[in-house]
């Protein structure tokens, strides 16, 4: 019954349009009261609140989101799209492959899918319809690459995940690089097929000089993610510490290298960037007193005996799981989704004897399909409001990468080397 209460009371008021951590809140403590809990214990709530956000872990947020609005600044998406451009511009799909090769080196730097999405998307659709692209295609293209921001480490999502589950990073970034390295591939692959499909139009081949004068602008915006997965697969920092180092050179590489950056860019940057992590943090925070009423409810416990007797097997288990939250996913905001399910699922995969690194990428598959997908889909709505185009539009043409991230999502979930092969190579 509890678990009916406190689920339709999040999704009413999401609906409703309430924010996502005043959502969480007040379902929380309705819920806490309804269900015969002490109002005198609601002095919890800060408590939880606080105890929520106080771990090491959390501290790279503000940093990778830091990083993301620099880059945007600061030229790095432009040479990325640039150099990728005289490098495939003369395949079927050249340019909508190039613009997903920018996205993932961008999801290696920034972790965000909104952040990867508008940063390609104000450097590439422009070219890609002076090149005879529809546009819906072209937004649908870019919307999909924006979504390897929370797969690809650093990961935003899986940072997340790694502070409510109390895992290593390192372990979940490492076991996130093969999976959204292929889903890469997967994407490049179908645009070009539809590219084909529709002749779409190539460039000539560049000449060498040219793509030797690309690579030399990009070498620096490139280093950047070698600087962040180098440093922290091979222990010389941490995540919070690689976040850090990569903002200040990033900043440095806005100012002295592509000279897009100014001073008087970094207060509105610095602004954003708080206004983003107060943002995350808040409904992180307000996650923990939900976590503290859903073990209160007994929630997960029922859960998991219902589950438990009604399958032997993990199998159905992870398809319901994948089902759930793709389905969620097209109503709510993935870090509200993330924060309501882990105390639940978590647990009910190591019942079934599950590796909860496995899980946490599956679960961030899952959850990046929702930027793709009609009502909420953020990816939708970032790239239509920088080219005016229908969401409904580029919703329609993006349904082939939502299968693709759907097919992936299974893969990584039956098939362990996939996500944890490389995570067991490099520790």
């Amino acid at each position: 019954m509890w678990m009916f209460v406190i689920f339709a009371s999040v999704l009413v008021l999401m609906l409703l349009g309430v924010s996502t951590a005043v959502t969480m809140g007040f379902a929380s403590i309705a819920t806490f009261l309804l269900a015969g809990g002490d109002i005198g214990r609601l002095f919890l709530v800060p408590q939880r609140m606080f105890a929520q956000v106080s771990g090491i872990t959390l501290m790279s947020i503000p940093f990778f989101l830091l990083m993301g609005n620099l880059m945007t600044v600061g030229g790095v998406s432009k040479s990325l799209f640039g150099f990728g451009r005289v490098c495939l511009g003369h395949r079927w799909g050249g340019l909508s492959n190039a613009a997903i090769v920018a996205c993932v080196v961008m999801a290696a730097m920034s972790g965000s899918a909104a952040a990867c999405a508008a940063g390609i998307g104000m450097i590439a659709i422009a070219e890609m319809t002076k090149s005879g692209y529809e546009r819906p295609f072209s937004c649908a293209t870019i919307a999909a690459g924006g979504a390897l921001g929370p797969i690809i480490p650093p990961s935003i999502t899986l940072i997340l995940y790694a502070g409510l589950t109390q895992t290593s990073v390192n372990a979940l970034f490492a076991a996130g690089a093969v999976p959204g390295l292929l889903l890469g591939i997967g994407f490049m692959a179908w645009s070009s097929f539809v590219s084909a499909r529709k002749n779409y139009a190539k460039s000539d081949p560049a000449p060498m000089r040219e793509r030797l004068l690309a690579f030399k602008e990009a070498f620096f915006a490139l280093m950047t993610p070698v600087i962040v997965m180098g440093g922290m697969f091979g222990g010389l920092f941490t995540a919070t510490e690689a976040a850090a180092v990569a903002s200040l050179y990033v900043m440095f590489l806005g100012f002295c290298v592509y000279g897009t950056l100014k001073v008087r860019d970094l207060p509105k940057i610095f602004w954003k960037t708080v206004e983003q992590t107060a943002k995350v943090m808040f409904v992180i925070a307000t996650a923990g007193f939900f976590q503290y009423v859903l073990l209160y409810t007994r929630i997960p416990q029922q859960a998991i005996a219902f589950i438990s007797t009604s399958f032997t097997s993990v199998a159905p288990v992870l398809l319901i799981i994948i089902a759930l939250l793709v389905l969620m996913g097209c109503f709510m905001e993935g870090t509200a989704i993330l924060l309501i399910t882990v105390p639940i699922f978590v647990p009910l995969a190591k019942t079934f004897g599950y590796d909860i690194v496995q899980l946490g990428v599956v679960m961030c598959i899952a959850l990046a399909i929702g930027v793709l997908t009609p009502p909420v889909g953020l990816n939708l709505y970032v790239m239509s409001s920088i080219t005016g185009e229908k969401v409904m539009a580029i919703a329609k043409d993006a349904l082939g990468y939502v299968v693709i991230m759907l097919v992936a999502a299974i893969a990584v979930a039956f098939i362990p080397d996939l996500s944890l092969g490389f995570a067991r190579l490099v520790n």
